[in-house]
C-alpha cells in the first residue's frame, strides 16, 4: 500500500507528504488563481509517470547489460477541454545514450516498462492513448 497526504497552507497552496519516504512538495494555482509557489497537480501526475518509466528503463536497460550514460524522460500530457479534464492522449520521449543500446534494446524496455512495470501506465490502461518516441543520442 502507498500512503500519501496533502494539508492545506493557506490561499490554493497544499503542502504534500510522502508516508513512506518523508519527502515533501508543495502544490499550488498560478498567479490569479494561487501564488505560483509550487507544483500543479497535473504536472506531478505527468511527472510521476515519467519517473516510473524512467525507473523501470534504468533498470531494464541495466539488466540488458547495457551501459546507460543518459536517460531523460520529456512528456506531454493533452487534456479534454470540458470537465472533467482528464489526460486522453500523452506522449513520451526517451533520450537514451549508452554503450551497448540500440533501438531494439530501447524499444523493449519501453514496451516492458508500458505493459508491465510501471503501476501509472497501468491504472491509464484504456483510458488515455500514449505515444512513444526514442531517441538514441
Amino acid at each position: 500500500m502507498v500512503n500519501a497526504s496533502i494539508k492545506w497552507t493557506g490561499r490554493r497552496q497544499f503542502l504534500g507528504v510522502g508516508e513512506e519516504s518523508g519527502h515533501s512538495v508543495v502544490l499550488d494555482l498560478p498567479k490569479g488563481k494561487g501564488d505560483d509557489t509550487g507544483f500543479r497537480a497535473t504536472e506531478l501526475f505527468l511527472l510521476g509517470l515519467a519517473g516510473c518509466t524512467g525507473v523501470d528503463m534504468v533498470n531494464i536497460l541495466e539488466k540488458m547489460r547495457v551501459d546507460l550514460s543518459r536517460c531523460e524522460v520529456k512528456i506531454e500530457g493533452e487534456q479534454q477541454d470540458d470537465y472533467p479534464k482528464y489526460f486522453h492522449t500523452i506522449r513520451f520521449k526517451y533520450i537514451l545514450s549508452g554503450r551497448d543500446l540500440d533501438l531494439k534494446k530501447a524499444e523493449k524496455a519501453v514496451n516492458l516498462s508500458m505493459d508491465k512495470y510501471c503501476a501509472i501506465s497501468q491504472t491509464l490502461k484504456g483510458r488515455a492513448n500514449f505515444e512513444t518516441e526514442i531517441e538514441i543520442v
